[in-house]
This record gives structure tokens, C-alpha cells and sequence, in this order.
């Protein structure tokens, strides 16, 4: 990335490595599970792979945030 260029996120560049990196290793242990290796798969396969992990782990991280949220107003959701 070019110096004077702001990041379009605007989560800092520690947590999205640490985000990235908690990624690669969901996918490398579903890929374990599924009994294949980094090998069987193209570059593009696993970029794709890595992002969609990604979305999930924001997802979750977002719901969380809710039912704690909500636990903290006294609301019983069932997370």
C-alpha cells in the first residue's frame, strides 16, 4: 500500500491480520476434515475459501456483540 493512501476499513491492520490469520486456520482444519490438502486446491479456490470463512467469523462476531448487548438490557434472546 502506497504511503498517504487511508485504508478503506476501518479496522485497524492488526485485527484484519488477526482475523485473516484465525481464517486460514478454520479453513485448513475443514480441509483436514474433508481429507485434502492445500495441493487439491487452485490459488483462487482457497482465496475464495479464506473470504467466505472470513464473512462468517464477522458475522459471528457481530451477533455476539448483539446478545451481549442484549444481555447486558436484561433481554433473554437465547444466544
Amino acid at each position: 500500500m502506497e504511503q498517504g493512501k487511508q485504508s478503506k476499513s476501518p479496522v485497524p491492520k492488526f485485527l484484519r491480520q488477526r482475523l485473516r490469520d484465525r481464517a486460514i486456520a478454520g479453513v485448513r482444519k475443514d480441509m483436514i476434515h474433508a481429507g485434502r490438502t492445500e495441493d487439491s486446491y487452485s490459488e483462487e479456490e482457497l482465496e475464495y475459501l479464506v473470504a467466505e470463512k472470513e464473512r462468517d467469523i464477522w458475522s459471528g462476531i457481530g451477533w455476539k456483540g448483539f446478545g451481549v448487548a442484549a444481555l447486558l438490557l436484561g433481554i433473554n434472546i437465547g444466544i
